[in-house]
């Protein structure tokens, strides 16, 4: 049974946890308010005019494209990069395995069965050592006759 000082517990838990976070997106607010962009991990930049804006509405929509591109866009840097990566070590290894589709933060790839366990470890290396963060990065793999049994 839970008590009201497990509660408390929790809570200040959870505000311990979140506060750091919250600061560091007002940070990266003021920064873009400040230089007019914001830039990936990778460097990628993205003009955020919207900060500038005399609306609020325009204004919010600025404050929150300037916390998601950092996000968002460093996934779009590494999944692009783990593509490239894919595509030439299977070449290089000879494979016949080829990526077919990207799906948001997932890779489809096709080829011969007797291949499947070899092109699914180099796709996983490939994958996990695209770009180097910490925790690093976690990639499952399935195996199937289609996307939905690969799962």
């Amino acid at each position: 049974m839970a008590t009201t000082g497990t509660f408390t517990k929790i809570g200040n838990d959870f505000a311990g946890t979140v506060k750091p976070l919250a600061l560091n997106v007002k940070a990266k607010i003021a920064r873009a308010e400040k230089d007019g962009y914001v830039t990936t991990l990778m460097g990628r930049r993205r003009a955020i005019p919207e900060l500038r804006s005399g609306q609020y509405q325009r204004r919010s929509l600025g404050e929150r494209l300037a916390v998601n591109t950092v996000i968002q866009g460093t996934a779009a840097d590494i999944i692009k990069l783990a593509m490239i990566r894919c595509h030439r070590r299977l070449a290089d290894a000879g494979l016949a395995t080829r990526l077919v589709l990207q799906i948001h933060d997932e890779l489809l790839f096709e080829g011969p069965k007797d291949e499947a366990e070899a092109a699914s470890e180099l796709v996983r290396c490939e994958m996990c050592e695209a770009f180097e963060l910490d925790p690093p990065l976690a990639v499952d793999v399935g195996i199937g006759e289609d996307w939905l049994h690969a799962k």
